[in-house]
Order: C-alpha cells, then sequence, then structure tokens
C-alpha cells in the first residue's frame, strides 16, 4: 500500500537531470547550498549500461529503449484548435515519425543525441526588433502571418561570457563559426577543443564554398575529439570513432565522450557532498501558497509513494513541454488563451528545424566512402553561415531567416542498416539480384551529395500548449496537448535558397545536379520533435512571456527554468541544445541571487 512520505527542506530543488539540471545542480552544490536532484529514470553508467547493450539498432531505433516509455506519459497532437487532438502512442521512424519520446535518465535525451552545437547568432536574440527596424511590421507580419515573435530579453553580447563557461565546461569541438558571429575571430576565441577529422565531401564544401565567397568552419559538436578535464574536475574521455553514434534519434555514448550532465556536470555535484540524486521519481505537482511562492514538489517514487520535498527554490529542468505541463496541473502561471491572444504559459509554441521542403542532390563522382560503422555522428563537416539568419538582404521577399548549408558528416556515422533495409518490402528485395547489389553498399565509389534547405520555425498565436480535456497520464494527469503546424516560412525559404545549394553542388564538382520543383504549401506535422521551442518563454513583458531575464517565473518568484521550451524564438543554425547551455548558466547565477536576497530579481 502506498504512503505519503515527508522529506526535509533543502535549499534547492531541481526537477530533473538533463542538460540545464546538470549546471544548476553542480554549480549551487559548489556553492555549499543544499540541492536534490528529482529524476524521473535511472542513473546510466556508460561503461556497465551502454558497452554492451548499446549495440541493437533494433532496440534504439524502433522501440526507443532508452527513451519514456509512451504508455507511462506522452503528448497529444492536432494541427489546428477545430482538430481533436490524438495521443502519441508509440515510436516510428523516419523525418516524419515519431522517433523522439523525451529521454530517460540522467542526461535526458542528451545520452543519445547527436551532439550538434552551434551558437545562435545576434539576429535570434532580437529577431523582432531587427527585422521591424530594417524592413518594417507590415513585412514581418506579411513573412509570418499571425507571428508571436518577441524578442530574447539579453543580447547576444550579454550571453557571450555566458557560452563560453559552458562550451569549456561541455567541451565544444571546432574552431570557430566564422566572421559573421561575434565573439571568435574579433577575440582571438576558440572553441575549447579541436574539431575531429575532416572528409573529402567536407573539404570539397569548404574549397567550393570559400571560392563563392562564402566563409566556411567546421561544424562544431559536443563528442570530445580529445581527452580532457573540465572545470569541475571531471574527467572526459574521448570518442572512439566506433561509428555506433548517429542514426534514427542516435545512439548512446560507451565511453562518456558524447556529452551531457550524466558525464559532465552529475559527477561533480555528487563529489561535492551537497547533492543528494533520487532516481524513478516522477514529479506531478508543485504546491504554492497564498503569495504563489513554491513551497514543495510532490512526486511518485518507485514503489508508488508520494513523496513532499519542500525546498526554498525550485528549478523545473523537465524536459520540454513537461515544464508547461507540471504548471499547468499546478495553477502555476497565466495559461494562455489563443482566442484573445492573452496570457503567456502555453504560448509561443515552435518547432525546430523544418521538414525538408525542396533538395538539391548531385553525384561526387570522384569521391567514395566508408559507410560501415566508424567516425562519429556528426564530425567531419564544415558550414556555413552567410545564408542564415539576417547574414543576407531580405527586402522583397516573402520570409525571415535562412538556412545553414554543411556537408561532409563521416558516412559510417552511424550503423546505417535501417537506410537500407528499412523501407517498404518490394518482390525486388530479394533473390541473387538483390543481394549482389549490396555487396558493396556499405563502400560507395562515388557520393550522392544532397542539401534540403529549409527556413526557421516562428511561433505564431495559432500554436500553443494546454492539457488535453481527454487523455491523461499514468497517474490521471492531463496530458499536455500541442496545437502546431507548419508555416509558408520554411517553404518560401527553401524555394528562395535551393538555387543557391545548387550552385555549392556545382562548384563542388557534383555531376547530375538537381533541385526539386517549386512548393507552394506547407507539410502537415505528424509528431513532435526533439527540440520543442516556446511555451515557457522567457521575457521583458510578463504579458507575454512566463520567465525573466534570470529564468525566474514573473508568478512564482522561487521557481525558475531553463530549456529549449524556454526560448522566445529558436533557429535552424544549430539543433538547439547549444543556446541552453549559457541560459543554465543564466540560471544558476539567479538562483543564487535570490537565495542571497529573496524577491524578483527584475
Amino acid at each position: 500500500m502506498s504512503q505519503t512520505i515527508n522529506h526535509s527542506s533543502v535549499d534547492v530543488v531541481v526537477l530533473g537531470m538533463g542538460v540545464t539540471s546538470g549546471t544548476v545542480a553542480v554549480e549551487l552544490a559548489k556553492a555549499g547550498y543544499k540541492v536534490v536532484g528529482l529524476e524521473r529514470g535511472p542513473h546510466w553508467d556508460f561503461a556497465s549500461d551502454f558497452f554492451y547493450t548499446k549495440y541493437d539498432e533494433w532496440g534504439i531505433g524502433f522501440m526507443r529503449k532508452f527513451d519514456i516509455n509512451l504508455a507511462i506519459t506522452t503528448a497529444t497532437l492536432r494541427n489546428n484548435s477545430n482538430q481533436f487532438a490524438l495521443p502519441v502512442r508509440r515510436n516510428t521512424i523516419g523525418y516524419s515519425g515519431q522517433i523522439i519520446s523525451e529521454g530517460w535518465g540522467v542526461g535526458g535525451m542528451a545520452q543519445h543525441y547527436g551532439g550538434v552545437m552551434g551558437r545562435y547568432g545576434p539576429w535570434v536574440y532580437q529577431t523582432y526588433s531587427d527585422t521591424v527596424s530594417k524592413y518594417g511590421l507590415g513585412f514581418l507580419n506579411n513573412a509570418v502571418p499571425h507571428q508571436d515573435i518577441i524578442d530574447w530579453p539579453m543580447t547576444y553580447e550579454e550571453y557571450m561570457p555566458y557560452y563560453e563557461q559552458w562550451e569549456k565546461m561541455w567541451g565544444v569541438c571546432g574552431t570557430n563559426e566564422g566572421p559573421l558571429l561575434p565573439g571568435f575571430t574579433d577575440s582571438n576565441y576558440s572553441y575549447p577543443l579541436p574539431p575531429p577529422p575532416f572528409t573529402p565531401v567536407g573539404t570539397a564544401f569548404k574549397n567550393a564554398t570559400e571560392a563563392l565567397g562564402y566563409s566556411p568552419f567546421p561544424g562544431p559538436i559536443a563528442l570530445a575529439s580529445q581527452s580532457f578535464v573540465n572545470a569541475y574536475g571531471v574527467g572526459v574521455q574521448q570518442c572512439m570513432y566506433d561509428g555506433w553514434c548517429a542514426g534514427p534519434c542516435n545512439y548512446t555514448c560507451e565511453t562518456g565522450a558524447k556529452a551531457n550532465s550524466d558525464f559532465r556536470t552529475v559527477p561533480a555535484a555528487i563529489s561535492s557532498g551537497n547533492f543528494e540524486l533520487r532516481t524513478n521519481s516522477y514529479v506531478f505537482r508543485l504546491d504554492t501558497d497564498s503569495s504563489g511562492k513554491i513551497i514543495d514538489v510532490r512526486y511518485y517514487d518507485e514503489q508508488g509513494n508520494v513523496n513532499i520535498q519542500p525546498g526554498t527554490v525550485f528549478f523545473n529542468g523537465l524536459w520540454g513541454f513537461n515544464i508547461v505541463k507540471l504548471m499547468l496541473n499546478s495553477g502555476v502561471g497565466t495559461p494562455y488563451k489563443p482566442t484573445t491572444a492573452t496570457g503567456s504559459l502555453g504560448r509561443g509554441i515552435a518547432m525546430g528545424v523544418p521538414p525538408p521542403v525542396r533538395t538539391v542532390t548531385g553525384i561526387l563522382e570522384n569521391i567514395g566512402g566508408n559507410g560501415y560503422p566508424c567516425g562519429n555522428g556528426y564530425g567531419g563537416a564544415y558550414a556555413i553561415r552567410d545564408l542564415c539568419d539576417d547574414n543576407f538582404d531580405h527586402t522583397g521577399l516573402d520570409f525571415i531567416g535562412g538556412a545553414f548549408p554543411e556537408a561532409g558528416f563521416y558516412p559510417g556515422g552511424g550503423p546505417n542498416n535501417f537506410a537500407f533495409y528499412a523501407d517498404q518490402p518490394t518482390p525486388a528485395m530479394i533473390g541473387s539480384t538483390f543481394k549482389a547489389s549490396l555487396k558493396d553498399a556499405f563502400l560507395p565509389t562515388k557520393t550522392l551529395a544532397a542539401f534540403a534547405p529549409s527556413g526557421v520555425s516562428p511561433p505564431v498565436t495559432d500554436w500553443y500548449v494546454d492539457l488535453d480535456p481527454h487523455y491523461t497520464d499514468r497517474y490521471g494527469d492531463p496530458l499536455p496537448r500541442l496545437t502546431i503546424d507548419w508555416t509558408m516560412n520554411g517553404v518560401n525559404c527553401a524555394n528562395y535558397l535551393a538555387p543557391k545549394c545548387a550552385d555549392i553542388l556545382t562548384k563542388m564538382g557534383a555531376t547530375n545536379v538537381q533541385t526539386t520543383p517549386t512548393v507552394t504549401t506547407a507539410s502537415h506535422n505528424p509528431a513532435w520533435q526533439a527540440h520543442m521551442r516556446g511555451g515557457a518563454r522567457i521575457g521583458s513583458d510578463p504579458a507575454t512571456s512566463v520567465f525573466n531575464k534570470w529564468q525566474q517565473c514573473w508568478t512564482s518568484q522561487n521557481l525558475f527554468s531553463a530549456g529549449e521550451i524556454c526560448k522566445p524564438m529558436g533557429d535552424n543554425t544549430t539543433a538547439g541544445t547549444h543556446p541552453i547551455g549559457p541560459m543554465s548558466y543564466v540560471a544558476a547565477e539567479g538562483v543564487k541571487n535570490y537565495l542571497k536576497s529573496p524577491g524578483p530579481l527584475v
């Protein structure tokens, strides 16, 4: 029979132990504060948990064995408010499938992300004001009808020192991001670890883009290219380039080279003596006093007991829309009302990188590759920023932002068997002829190069997160309901930039360069993405944001949060993990300031 267990109060209670939570936990624990971390999954050990079990393409790619079971909790989806939202109950594969299940355990989804890094540029932080100032409000409203874009409460320049602090701790590999991104060539700063070896395709891309007047740079990643010890004294082993890294939402790392909180921050928090980690703890409620301050958090343990953990400060580091779900179920924050476009909690939700719209392909006749497992997920490549953000003139165009061309990833960065065999079976896929065609499939003598430019996905007033009135999680709480879709912004951007990508392929020496036809309609979204942005935004105005510049909740002053769901605006220059790193350090500083002098920090 379950019971209620009351715990002693601590200084800081951290909810979830993913990317941002690890930073807050170690910073506060090493500062001498008592911290408790609550994680709904297990505490993975890469040597014992991943060394043998990661080599399971079916179990990871289809069964998602390192993700949460969707029977425990999930979300419901619809593309507009007139539809009946349906719950996602199983994982599928492919770009349009539900290959993401929120992660599971210490380290969160970063246990099996690709490790793609890259900062947001200055334009992202001031998208609204910069666009209106340069092109006018009419241009913005035409490019993004019903736009709900707000500026970040801090500029890129203000985030720069937090970026550097996080990059050195995380072990970001690369050099810089070219002259179009401040803070590198103008200050002699480079990423702390060198880039991994480049591929022939990456080198061809670099030479071609330079010849076209662009500024290529090594694609930043968080798969340690060499061993190092970070600022917290955590030792990190270098990548072994075994090739079981990329794939359908990627693979866990058996050496700890793939950066996540489990391998970068949590060990130092534990060794401080001020941090207690509680796993298999499913957080379901925040309790408040009459002023709106959080007094405790309730969670279920592995036996089904209700645990009550009081604290002075609470950091909501749950994954994605679960931040919104917890706050809505707890009555914290002001829920968004789409009919009047008022309220802030659940507002401004948007997805990450849009799906391929127009594809440009070509054959590099003299560049082969090794498709057998080798290399890592996203090393070996070069990228350019010249075609992203507002780095080119948008006068007369019908979209904002741009695309982020990059090329040269290791062809054997993942096991790749699904790529050959996961399509729908046909009669041609049997017999000696089919077998002969596969004989050297992993050792191609030429490379099919492709670009699929698509623009950013800005928030609009039609998209939001609320509680589903029909479906609940295993414990009876309403599921989060996502009302979300794609806009024409990404389509219009792809139509404009596809010819420029064709020019790059041609300059690379590709033959048979082909571009798919112009697209006139946006696709509909059937799944949620790993990199959901907005819904619990930071901002300067409590009417349109949930948290202030210090990641402090406007309505509950002792509640802090950081994560992609807190971004006011995202971008497609990076998957999205990198920019939440500096947000976590801002939050940690805000928590420290609050503990020293409780009250609103803004």
